[in-house]
């Protein structure tokens, strides 16, 4: 009977690890249907080493390629600034536990002690400006777990890209509020 309880209870935990809900936050007012092309610009005050900037540029360029926007040779209709801050021995959002107990009589106690692992991450964030005024019209990122090996570390970049550039309207489409 209790077997059940706890099975439930941890796989509702598990469920709460989604990254379904990636914060994004947009202008409504700003017509993105006149879209055409961008121009790429690593943020000064996050930008990643070189390696993941070239792992960051090709995912965004891959992404706008497959929802028809072109790459601006000098300046494009939009800017897509891009950061990526590393956060080294977060502790781990899952904790592990071990506990021991007893009673006799009237009198009860109990040992226990908890286990949080450490893991680096990765906050990485896409902004898309208006190369005019410069003022953010759509904005989202994402934290994932970070790796030190490369061909992860590729892997980890390009879903955060597509979970966060895959959110900006196609070419042609306009933002709508509520989607």
């Amino acid at each position: 009977m209790i077997f059940p309880l706890v099975l439930f209870v941890a796989l509702a935990g598990l469920g709460g690890c989604s990254t379904k809900n990636i914060p994004l936050d947009y202008d409504p007012s700003y017509d993105t249907s006149r879209l055409a092309s961008f121009t790429l610009k690593a943020d000064e005050t996050a930008g990643p080493d070189p390696l993941d900037k070239e792992r960051i540029e090709s995912a965004i360029e891959k992404v706008l390629f497959s929802k028809g926007y072109e790459e601006a040779s000098a300046l494009g209709d939009f800017t897509v600034l891009y950061g990526m801050k590393l956060y080294k021995d977060r502790p781990s959002p899952v904790t592990f536990g071990i506990g021991l107990g007893g009673i006799s009589g009237n009198f009860a106690g109990s040992v226990s002690t908890a286990i949080t692992p450490k893991r680096d991450e990765i906050s990485l964030f896409v902004r898309m400006v208006d190369p005019k005024t410069r003022l953010v019209f759509w904005s989202a990122s994402v934290t994932k777990e970070w790796s030190t090996d490369p061909a992860k570390r590729r892997k980890i970049i390009e879903e955060a890209i597509t979970q966060t550039v895959g959110l900006f309207p196609a070419r042609g489409e306009k933002m709508e509020v509520g989607k």
